[in-house]
């Protein structure tokens, strides 16, 4: 959600009744609630939770995402495990193509955001390391 849009829910919650909302659009989650016994236009606190810590892996191409190097094949990394520099997190297969996704800093795997066979774009967050 851009700030703009987010500016414009404040603005419209500013002039309606609604005392509180809650919004969740991607991996952007926002809690607003009117502050109680304000005199007029009531004033609004925002809570935004912070982004969890750790570098996020982000898919280079559009593609479909393998988390295992074969079927029948242990995945190339599980939660919690200990990551090193280039080393393969999964691979993303276009036009038969498969390009590898490695790991661009140390550290252990706190989240894998994608399912296997899951399609992505660039950009698309696969994995947290923390």
């Amino acid at each position: 959600m851009d700030l703009d849009r987010l500016k414009e829910i404040l603005d419209w919650m500013e002039r309606s009744s609604v005392a509180e909302l809650q919004i969740s659009d991607g991996d952007f989650e926002v809690h607003l609630k009117k502050a109680e016994g304000a005199v007029g236009a009531p004033p609004i606190a925002a809570v935004v939770p912070e982004r969890p810590a750790g570098h996020e892996v982000v898919s280079t191409s559009f593609g479909v995402i393998h988390l295992r190097p074969a079927p029948d094949s242990p995945p190339f990394v599980t939660l919690g495990q200990t990551v090193v520099v280039g080393q393969s997190l999964c691979t993303i297969e276009a036009m038969k193509v498969f390009s590898p996704i490695e790991a661009e800093r140390a550290g252990k795997i706190a989240a894998i955001l994608i399912e296997d066979g899951a399609e992505v774009g660039a950009g698309h967050a696969l994995f947290r390391i923390e």
